[in-house]
């Protein structure tokens, strides 16, 4: 029975499989034994000239024939979920790679279609029948070795995570998830549909469906940090010095860079990649660090409100000033905006001092040349200032905390003449930390 797509490796896995191992597990099929599709409560619907659906050593083995546009399918019912994660193994084009051309290789549960195909890639695609279009999950599944699937799903929230193998973070996150059920039980089908130049072989395992409620959800302990880092955050350091509290394990960066060319004088801005609901349920930690929310979805709103949803159950979030942050950020008209313990004044608000100002309070010389010039909101906290205006600006917010550090790195060696840029001074590691809320044990400072 192959077990590759199974394989996890690396703390990253480890999280996932942590995150599910409570998961209420609601059907199993491996595909064991010597019984047939239809005594395992299967239900096959294929003509033999068309494609076949056999048990064969311990897998489930799919052959289809050339017949343009004319597959098969099995299926069956499942108990059914609003929550949940569905996973299997797929080995795609075990036999006949060469006449695999546009055959599908589809999974279809309580009415939402997923589906290999071949194009000029591989690609993972899913159905929208509302728009009666697939769209593009991915185009770099593996062919002829075994992959892991897995798609997690909440019904009510209208939103699926697709995964393919050990990445800890999906491939595409859809809030538009065309899925619903009825009654206690809903179906579960494998199907296979389009275009081949001969014969092909597929072969399907290890099907698991596992409910997700709010008890199996919720984690022991949020240990983890998730670090954003936009264009200028070098400087900052920031998941270098995370790193080095926490344990390089635990500390998730995902990178905001351009994308696409430069034509016209826009925002061309987007994360290489977006946590998951598995890795939010661990995180407790938040950094924004010169991030753009927008414009057009720089972060996308899913994401927004999934940092929103983190810190109410008590996570702590600081967010990092920049050119490319708050009010040029346009956090403004965004649930960031409602987050932060500072009054945002619109795209304009970086300003530049006149001569570089020591960051009050802490040892050295510390200083700072641009900041945002903006306004802490009634019950904030300013624990730090440069020449009267804040700098360090938190705040409690149910069950987490939020705050924002209002310097940016912007500056060269001139601007900062008889002083020292702030990310230089060797103090900054630990002023950094105790802003996240994060002590060199790795504990809390809330």
């Amino acid at each position: 029975m192959p077990t590759i797509g199974r394989r996890l490796a690396g703390p990253a896995a480890l999280l996932l499989m942590a995150a599910t191992a409570h998961a209420q597990v609601l059907f199993t099929e491996d595909f064991g034994g010597d019984a047939p599709l239809g005594a395992r409560g299967w239900t096959v619907a294929a003509e033999g000239a068309r494609s076949t659906w056999t048990v064969v050593d311990g897998t489930l083995r799919i052959v289809c024939h050339r017949s343009p546009y004319q597959g098969g399918r099995i299926s069956r019912d499942v108990p059914a979920v609003e929550r949940g994660v569905l996973e299997l193994d797929c080995l795609l084009a075990e036999d006949g790679l060469a006449n695999y051309d546009h055959l599908s290789l589809g999974i279809k549960l309580f009415g939402h279609m997923i589906a290999f195909k071949r194009y000029a890639g591989h690609h993972l695609m899913a159905y929208r029948p509302g728009e009666n279009t697939w769209y593009d999950i991915t185009g770099a599944v593996p062919l002829g070795e075994w992959v892991h699937l897995r798609m997690e799903f909440d019904i009510p929230a209208g939103r699926v995570e697709y995964y393919l193998g050990d990445e800890p973070d999906p491939l595409v996150i859809d809030t538009r998830l065309p899925m619903a059920i009825e009654g206690e039980a809903g179906p579960l089908e494998i199907f296979n549909y389009g275009l081949t130049r001969g014969t092909v072989v597929h072969r399907v395992d290890n099907i698991i469906l596992r409910g997700l409620g709010a008890e199996e959800e919720a984690p022991a302990e949020r240990d983890r940090a998730l670090v954003f880092e936009g264009p200028t955050s070098e400087r900052y350091a920031c998941a270098r010095i995370i790193a080095d509290a926490l344990g390089p394990e635990r500390v998730y960066v995902y990178t905001m860079a351009t994308r696409g060319a430069a034509t016209t004088p826009r925002n061309k801005l987007m994360l290489d990649r977006v946590p998951g609901s598995a890795t939010w349920r661990q995180a407790r930690w938040v950094v924004l660090a010169d991030v753009a929310a927008g414009p057009d979805d720089c972060l996308p709103p899913h994401l927004i409100a999934d940092i929103e949803r983190a810190v109410r159950e008590g996570a702590s979030l600081l967010v990092l000033g920049g050119p490319f942050a708050l009010g040029k950020g346009a956090y403004a008209g965004t649930p960031l905006e409602e987050l932060l313990p500072v009054t945002l004044v619109g795209p304009w608000e970086l300003r530049r001092f006149d001569d570089p100002q020591p960051l009050d309070a802490v040892a050295g010389q510390a200083a700072v040349r641009w900041y945002h010039e903006v306004s802490p909101r009634a019950e904030s906290r300013v624990p730090l200032r440069a020449a009267d205006r804040p700098m360090a600006v938190s705040w409690q917010l149910g069950e987490g905390r939020v705050g924002v550090f209002l310097g940016t790195t912007l500056g060269d060696e001139a601007d900062f003449a008889g002083t020292q840029p702030f990310w230089d001074w060797d103090g900054w590691p630990s002023l950094l930390l105790e802003m996240a809320g994060i002590t060199e044990a790795g504990g809390g400072t809330q």
